[in-house]
């Protein structure tokens, strides 16, 4: 299983906020990872700015 830098979630994640809005799918494809795990990230940052 491949180990992502938190530097590397972070900016995945942004890419889907404001101003960016790019889709869940589209920046998972671009980055090469599943779209499950970038949802995990961002329900994981959201819980953490919480």
């Amino acid at each position: 299983m491949a180990r992502y830098e938190q530097a590397f979630r972070d900016k995945a994640v942004a890419r889907l906020l404001p101003p960016h809005n790019a889709t869940l799918q589209v920046v998972a494809q671009e980055i090469g990872v599943a779209a499950g795990t970038l949802d995990r990230w961002c329900k994981n940052s959201q819980s953490k700015s919480d």
